[in-house]
């Protein structure tokens, strides 16, 4: 009889009783002593028999259909598989190709109907086992989660298995800043693996060998094991939270039996502050996470190994929608000059429209004027609520006294509304009439507590409005204190920047994600300013409206003051 053997270990089993040489062995000796003819053998290492997608049992199907083998020999119906329904499929298909299965341990022929019952009750043995182990590893595993302890840390880091301790690995570390600094500064995916490459910087599967000694597998190809980056290993470092010392466990459920993996909501997330040292910092890593969503939605595309030009992607056609395309300048003895174009004019001609011509250092320009000017309005309106604050206070008695009154208003709608209710009782002709005195009743009194309500909470409104207006000036000295606006910065701040040509020039608009001021700027062709129009400025970034109607539920000859 022509045997095949069969043999599989998975990480949750005993390797010194279940070891590949151990089962090998027992398969061998049960061939010799009947007699059978061993024409080859396929195991799996390492791999769950909840599925049968093992390149093992890949092989067991060629030679099954190629008519090659009489008998599978295993250890075990376990090492087959531990699926129930699964298992029993394949045993059938084996069956209608005339090969049995022979299990050595449990004295068990597939082809013996007497057999039948007790590979049943294995099957359902071997199903029950697999998914209560998986279950309690399950429940291990999100305990180590919700406790915030590190199992195995991404590149950059080293985990001292004596003392738990996470260490910054500074080789390794040194490639991750240098992949953060290329993606801030215009580098995109393919550009920055490419660079990796060419100085020959190492991957994280070649750090996870050096350190942990982890294998990558013996069916991967020879080009892995040079250890060379690409996009997906590039924008994971990127995406990695890890690196600015904060821990989120439970991002993913994976079934690992049923081959799933479903995203878990951020709520539910595990999320552990300064678990490990930072290698980049908050600031560094949510410009790249904006930059990884902005580059996606706005279609950024740059030249083969260059950064992209920092307007690319914000700048729109007015007069035919059409996007902007860059070029570089060359002048003798002066540096390059980036040029914007529309690219209708571009790829259609003059016939189509015009070239709408703009430098790189203009727009510049006037996006900083624009921030500084945003600043100082920001500023007068903090010195203006700062005086508004100290008329407030000396006031205050005056509006405490407001308080007192509407609050004993209140308690009077409630006697009034008791005594409408009795006077209801012994005039039922007019219920109606009565119902309505009720309801208006109610109304008032509900105004009165709304009133009430906002008048206590101005303290804070007021001090809370003192609060933004700080730090939105300290935000725009941090984003123009070097002279400029960067690259991060300025796909946060801009929207988009629509440019039309007139009679007088390029009409300049300038849409800002921010609530600021609404500005628009007219240059002919020399950049000369023709034309100025400026709408208004909302608060800094916050209107007073808000705050204005709070302050007029305070009695008039407070009011006044304002």
């Amino acid at each position: 009889m022509r045997a095949w053997l069969y043999y599989r270990l998975s990480r949750d089993e005993d390797e010194e009783l279940n070891s590949l040489t151990n089962q090998k062995k027992i398969l061998v000796d049960y061939a010799e002593e009947k007699g059978f003819e061993i024409v080859g053998e396929s195991f799996d290492d390492n791999v769950s028999g909840m599925h049968f997608d093992r390149e093992g049992i890949e092989k067991i199907y060629d030679v099954v259909d190629e008519g090659k083998i009489d008998a599978i020999i295993v250890k075990d119906l376990s090492r087959l598989g531990r699926h129930r329904t699964q298992t029993a499929v394949f045993i059938d298909y084996l069956a209608r190709k005339n090969v049995r299965v022979l299990s050595v341990t449990e004295n068990i022929d597939t082809t013996n109907e007497n057999d039948d019952l007790i590979i049943g009750f294995k099957g359902i043995l071997n199903d029950f086992y697999a998914k209560d182990i998986s279950r309690k590893v399950r429940a291990g595993f999100r305990q180590k989660q919700k406790e915030g302890i590190v199992m195995i840390p991404p590149m950059g880091y080293f985990k001292d298995k004596n003392t738990g301790e996470i260490v910054i690995v500074e080789e390794a570390a040194e490639i991750v800043h240098q992949i953060f600094n290329w993606y801030v500064g215009g580098y995109g995916l393919k550009a920055i693996s490419k660079m990796l490459n060419e100085k020959g910087m190492k991957t994280p599967a070649y750090y996870q060998h050096k350190l942990l000694n982890k294998r990558q597998g013996n069916n991967k190809p020879e080009i892995t094991f040079r250890y060379l980056w690409e996009n997906n290993a590039v924008k994971r470092i990127l995406q990695n939270e890890f690196y600015t010392g904060t821990l989120v466990n439970h991002k993913y459920e994976l079934s690992k039996i049923n081959k799933t993996r479903k995203t878990v909501p951020v709520e539910e997330r595990f999320r552990h502050e300064n678990a490990v040292p930072a290698i980049i910092s908050k600031e560094i890593w949510n410009r790249a996470q904006f930059l990884l969503e902005d580059k996606v939605k706005r279609n950024v595309r740059a030249s083969s190994g260059k950064p992209f030009k920092r307007y690319t992607g914000l700048l729109k056609c007015d007069d035919c929608g059409c996007s902007f395309v860059s070029k570089n300048r060359y002048r003798k003895d002066k540096p390059v000059r980036i040029e914007y174009n529309c690219n209708g004019y571009h790829r259609y001609g003059k016939e189509h429209c015009t070239a709408h011509r703009i430098d790189e250092a203009t727009l510049d320009e006037f996006i900083y004027d624009e921030l500084v000017m945003i600043k100082s309005q920001a500023e007068r309106n903090w010195r203006c609520i700062e005086s508004d604050i100290k008329k407030w206070l000396s006031q205050k008695n005056n509006v405490e006294k407001h308080i007192q009154e509407l609050e004993y208003r209140i308690k009077n709608i409630d006697e009034e509304i008791e005594k409408i209710l009795m006077e209801r009782i012994n005039d039922k002709e007019n219920r109606k009439i009565y119902n309505a005195m009720i309801v208006k009743r109610r109304e008032e009194k509900d105004e009165c507590f709304s009133r009430v309500g906002k008048i206590k909470d101005i303290d804070d409104t007021i001090q809370k409005r003192k609060t933004e207006f700080s730090q939105n000036i300290h935000m725009i000295d941090e984003i123009i204190k070097d002279n400029g606006i960067n690259d991060t910065h300025l796909r946060m701040l801009v929207e988009q920047i629509c440019i039309k040509e007139t009679t007088n020039g390029l009409h300049i608009s300038i849409d800002l994600k921010a609530r600021f001021a609404t500005h628009f700027i007219t240059y002919d062709e020399n950049g000369i300013v023709q034309d100025e129009e400026f709408e208004s400025v909302v608060g800094g970034m916050h209107s007073e409206n808000e705050l204005m109607e709070i302050l007029s539920y305070v009695p008039k000859d407070v009011m006044e003051i304002y």
